[in-house]
C-alpha cells in the first residue's frame, strides 16, 4: 500500500533530476570543469550563452562557411554546427562537440599541416568568430581561446590551462 503512494513521488523526483541535468548541460566527462569552462547541452543552450554576451540572432544550421570542413569530418567529433550573428551578417559559428579529446587531437593534427583553427572552447562546445570585438565579448562567458599554432605564446599574467592533448594552448589571452 505504501509503495503505491511513493512510486509517483519517486518518478516525479527522477524526472525533475533528469530535467535539471539537461538544463545545466552537464557533459558527463568533467573536462574543463577545473578551468571553470561553461557547458551547453545543445544548440539552444549554446545560443543563449552566446546571446548573453553578443548578438546571436537568426540561428540556423549551415553547411558552408567557417569550420564547415571540420564539422563534416568525423575525426573532429562535432555533433552540430550552426551560425548566428547580427542582422547584417553571420558573426559566430557554434559547434557542439561530442568528444573534446578527439576535437583537440584533430586540431593538433591539422595545425601540423598549417590548417589548425583558433576557437573559443567551453566544456563541450567551440565558438569561432573572425570579429575581434565579438571574440572579446565572448571571453566574458568564461570560454577560453584554444589553438595549436606552434608559434603561439601565452604572455605572463594570462591563464594557460591544461588540455587533453599536449602542444596546444588554452588561454584567456586573445591577440589583437
Amino acid at each position: 500500500m505504501r509503495l503505491k503512494r511513493t512510486a509517483p513521488v519517486l518518478g516525479a523526483t527522477l524526472a525533475s533530476l533528469a530535467s535539471l541535468v539537461a538544463l545545466t548541460g552537464c557533459s558527463g566527462d568533467g573536462w574543463g570543469e577545473d578551468a571553470g569552462l561553461p557547458a551547453a547541452g545543445d544548440l539552444a543552450a549554446l545560443e543563449k550563452l552566446v546571446s548573453a554576451h553578443t548578438t546571436c540572432s537568426d540561428l540556423r544550421r549551415s553547411s558552408g562557411g567557417p569550420l564547415s570542413e571540420q564539422a563534416a569530418d568525423p575525426a573532429w567529433a562535432v555533433k552540430e554546427r550552426a551560425v548566428c550573428g547580427d542582422d547584417s551578417r553571420d558573426t559566430v559559428t557554434l559547434l557542439t562537440v561530442s568528444d573534446m579529446e578527439k576535437f583537440q587531437q584533430a586540431n593538433k593534427a591539422a595545425a601540423a599541416h598549417g590548417k589548425g583553427v583558433r576557437v573559443l572552447l567551453g566544456q563541450n562546445f567551440a565558438l569561432s568568430t573572425a570579429d575581434t570585438p565579438t571574440a572579446r565579448a565572448l571571453l566574458k562567458a568564461d570560454v577560453l581561446l584554444f589553438t595549436c599554432d606552434k608559434d603561439f605564446k601565452v604572455p605572463d599574467g594570462y591563464r594557460n590551462e591544461k588540455l587533453l592533448v599536449d602542444g596546444c594552448a588554452l588561454t584567456d589571452y586573445l591577440p589583437a
